[in-house]
């Protein structure tokens, strides 16, 4: 039965070619390139044991980075033709000239030195992550279209403008009616911060 589970996964896993980008390669030249690709890196050294991911829309990348600034730890990125600044901070972050999208956590950090990954990522309609984990919290903020979901423990579908946490643990996603999304991960400083295979979970389906 375990040898057969294992072969299925296996089968699964090489069935779904990889992402483009990984989440770990610049950004490309054309913005329009499917895949998933690094922003932005920020520094955790000495920050709290846990934060909040403010993701505010601001109209100029020049008013993002005058906002940038004004805060301890904050991350500018141009994704998806908007302009965006990252605050990561308490639960209320006060910021001026821009729209807040979202607030995204608590996200608990590892113990240690730790990095914060921001990414972009174009999946069309069909296209699916494999089975992988992080060594830290994953967040998302879906900017338009859908978002499918699967863990151990669960399955969900978010709409454009909504938020997920993977706190840690194997999953995939997937876009089976395509999506556009900004992505956060959170890892210690020097460890890969994507690590593909899930051991022995199978996803069910749900996302295709």
């Amino acid at each position: 039965m375990l040898l057969s589970m294992l072969l299925l996964a296996t089968i699964v896993q090489s069935d779904v070619p990889p992402v483009p980008g990984l989440c770990i390669a610049p950004v490309p030249a054309d913005r329009e390139t499917l895949g998933c690709y690094q922003t932005s890196e920020l520094d955790l050294v000495g920050a709290p044991a846990k934060l909040y991911w403010h993701i505010l829309e601001y109209p100029t990348l020049e008013t993002a980075n005058a906002e940038a600034s004004r805060h301890r730890r904050a991350a500018v990125a141009a994704a998806h033709s908007r302009y965006w600044l990252y605050i990561l901070g308490r639960a209320a972050e006060p910021a001026e000239g821009g729209i807040e999208r979202a607030v995204i956590g608590p996200l608990r950090l590892p113990i240690g030195h730790v990095i914060a990954h921001f990414s972009e990522a174009i999946f069309p309609p069909g296209m699916r992550t494999r089975v992988h984990s992080h060594p830290g919290p994953e967040a998302f903020y879906i900017v338009e279209g859908e978002q499918c979901m699967e863990t151990p423990s669960d399955k969900r579908k978010i709409g454009a403008g909504g938020t997920y946490i993977v706190p840690s643990g194997v999953h995939l996603q997937a876009a089976p009616r395509g999506r556009r999304n900004l992505v956060l991960i959170i890892a210690p400083k020097g460890v890969p911060f994507v690590i593909p295979g899930g051991g022995q979970w199978t996803p069910t389906g749900f996302c295709r």
